[in-house]
């Protein structure tokens, strides 16, 4: 590529204007009030939103003349949409909706635009009210607040939502977006593997989690809610073993916890709730990965009642091993207990 066809592109790209610039360039066009009235609205200025009550208290007019006075602006903006500082705004935002095949949830959106600058999400909400090319869809049951490109488009995904209902409430496990995407175009042919993953992001039903895996949002292992929730999910998602402070590292370097975790409090929750066996010093398991709770003297107990024979003490450590995280002298301090265990011929069995 020609190099100052380059160094052109760098620049017009570090030239670019923010949409809160962008929509300062297309407001004053308007009459001075009307400029006032919808940056209030839009939190244009302050990035606080004012309700019409508060603008015609400060104006001395009533909330019908302030909501006629936005509609007028608006429609003004509408027509005057060939102008060069609307125009690139709008194609920024199109551009981004196309690329998550015509629907895009709000909260994305303005993730990928805005970057957390409170003053770029108004501005660029601002810009899709005033579009006649996009269309913003709220108070609709089945959707997050969303916008779309075209009703054809709104169409799919409401018939899309049936089948991601129905493939979640089959699976009744979090999916990966390969096994989401496999289930739904079984039952659903007419719909991209791209559209499916964009889709699910509008569902009002389905949430991604931190491990990247989509379910209906009032799952646990979707959203948690309290500490026990999120041990569950960390030790589930990494199939293994995790000592306590690993746990608490884990939820707040994933962020599932909207305050740091301390390791302490999440000591305690191991020890209160039963799916968390506790198989090692301050090391957790779940129960459900067939652990079993109990003391090490416990442990040997059931080896030895299960296999109905005397073990010689290296049958006896190797079996504690696979449930047991210990040292082999914590193994042999046990083996010594006289009131529970006998020792004949070098070999342990349970004592009468």
């Amino acid at each position: 590529m020609d190099k100052n066809k380059i160094s052109t592109e760098k620049a017009l790209k570090k030239e670019k204007k923010t949409f809160f610039e962008l929509a300062k360039e297309v407001l004053v066009n308007l009459p001075q009030r009307s400029q006032e009235i919808m940056k209030k609205r839009f939190g244009l200025e302050t990035g606080s939103v004012e309700t019409l009550e508060k603008i015609g208290s400060d104006y001395q007019i009533t909330r019908e003349r302030v909501r006629q006075i936005i509609s007028d602006s608006v429609k003004k903006i509408s027509k005057a949409s060939d102008a060069i500082p609307f125009r690139e705004a709008e194609e920024r935002i199109i551009l981004e909706i196309s690329k998550r095949d015509g629907i895009i949830s709000e909260e994305y959106l303005l993730e990928r635009l805005a970057s957390g600058n409170v003053k770029e999400e108004k501005a660029i909400a601002f810009f899709a009210l005033c579009s006649n090319k996009i269309i913003d869809i709220k108070n609709r049951e089945l959707l997050r607040k969303s916008w779309v490109l075209s009703l054809d488009i709104l169409d799919k995904v409401e018939k899309f939502a049936k089948i991601a209902d129905e493939v979640f409430s089959s699976s009744q496990v979090p999916l990966s977006d390969a096994e989401v995407v496999d289930k739904a175009a079984r039952n659903y042919k007419e719909v991209t593997k791209s559209e499916v993953i964009s889709f699910l992001g509008v569902l009002e039903k389905i949430s991604k989690n931190k491990f990247g895996k989509w379910g209906f949002s009032n799952w646990m292992e979707i959203n948690p809610k309290g500490t026990r929730e999120r041990i569950y999910l960390i030790l589930k998602e990494n199939k293994k073993p995790l000592h306590f402070t690993q746990i608490a590292k884990s939820i707040d370097s994933i962020g599932i916890g909207k305050k740091k975790s301390h390791p302490q409090t999440v000591h305690n929750e191991l020890i209160k709730d039963d799916r968390f066996i506790l198989i090692g010093r301050g090391i957790y398991a779940l129960r459900e990965w067939g652990y079993e709770p109990g003391t090490i003297k416990d442990v040997i107990e059931r080896i030895l009642r299960k296999s109905g024979r005397a073990m010689t003490k290296e049958e006896i450590l190797e079996e504690i091993l696979k449930s047991r995280q210990v040292k082999k002298t914590t193994v042999m301090i046990n083996l010594n207990n006289r009131s529970k265990f006998t020792k004949q011929d070098n070999r342990y069995v349970l004592k009468d």
